[in-house]
């Protein structure tokens, strides 16, 4: 049964190798960065430990019973919602409609959005798909120009929602 609950971010030293193993899974398909494991775990694990300290950042946990099988790193800021990561196993893409009811808990739990952001690496069809389905266009490029920076109007993101 999958099940979603917002990360006690005291317990992210404990969860974070697990949460990274579905991140390095993921990208090591889309967007390998070439360098070691323990590399690129310790350069997310500081950057990611560094945002958990503002009270905007949150990590919702996905579990299917006790197994963590993915999570959703978010923040807001005034009026926008910023989608930084949305990582799931892959043997979970498209199952119990997982994206939708993702959402369907997220959205409860936000006021004031007018805005949407997120970034997509420019490799990852699948995502540039689900964000331009939420409404989204591009806008721009990250400061590597590896991903695209998408933005667009939360009302987009409620449309496919209820939709």
């Amino acid at each position: 049964m999958v099940r979603f609950e917002y990360m006690d971010k005291a317990i992210f030293p404990k969860l974070s190798a697990a949460i990274f193993r579905i991140l390095a899974t993921n990208m090591s398909v889309i967007a390998p960065t070439g360098n070691k494991y323990d590399e690129d775990f310790a350069i997310w694990y500081g950057s990611v430990l560094e945002g958990l300290l503002k009270e905007s950042r949150e990590i919702i946990l996905i579990r299917d019973n006790a197994d963590l099988i993915g999570f959703f790193q978010y923040y807001i800021n005034d009026s926008l919602f910023m989608m930084e990561e949305v990582q799931i196993l892959a043997i979970w893409h498209g199952k119990e409609n997982i994206f939708r009811r993702l959402y369907e808990f997220v959205i409860p739990n936000l006021s004031g959005v007018e805005i949407v952001e997120a970034y997509a690496n420019k490799q990852n069809e699948k995502s540039k798909h689900i964000l331009e389905r939420l409404g989204l266009t591009i806008i721009g490029e990250n400061k590597n120009g590896k991903s695209y920076h998408y933005c667009g109007r939360y009302s987009a993101l409620l449309d496919w929602l209820n939709g």
